[in-house]
């Protein structure tokens, strides 16, 4: 009985443990990550333009997939820069509903702070398989 007690508390530790250590890997923006999908260019090219508004910079513009499914889920990373590049803010949006294959989507990110120039990058996305109805995350 004492043994399964141990186990127990050595098993909830273990757990504990484990999802610290995930929680710490995951991957978020930065300078040098602008996406959770390296090679999101295959799929997608963007249009856009960033607008000064009473309550900060609003970007706005379309997502185009250029591939031959439609995609869902689609996420878009907006990073305000100063001169030298550093990131000085950055807010991920979702793009509304699915993004049709061969067509595009408008999206907006709105209330950035003014910067000196602002990057935009397809943060995250699902291919949705349509003879499937399945969907593949990236």
């Amino acid at each position: 009985m004492r043994v399964h007690r141990v186990s127990s508390v050595v098993s909830a530790i273990l757990l504990a443990v484990l999802a610290t250590a995930c929680a710490t890997v995951a991957l978020t923006p930065s300078a040098s990550v602008t996406t959770a999908v390296q090679g999101w260019e295959h799929y997608f090219r963007l249009d856009w333009s960033a607008q000064a508004r009473p309550n900060g910079t609003e970007i706005d513009g379309y997502v185009y997939n250029t591939y031959g499914s439609p995609a869902g889920n689609v996420r878009v990373l907006a990073q305000a820069l100063d001169a030298s590049n550093n990131v000085v803010a950055q807010k991920i949006e979702w793009v509304p509903g699915v993004v049709p294959n061969f067509n595009r989507s408008y999206f907006r990110i709105a209330a950035l702070p003014p910067a000196d120039h602002y990057r935009v990058s397809v943060w995250s996305f699902d291919i949705i398989d349509s003879d499937r109805f399945s969907r593949r995350r990236f």
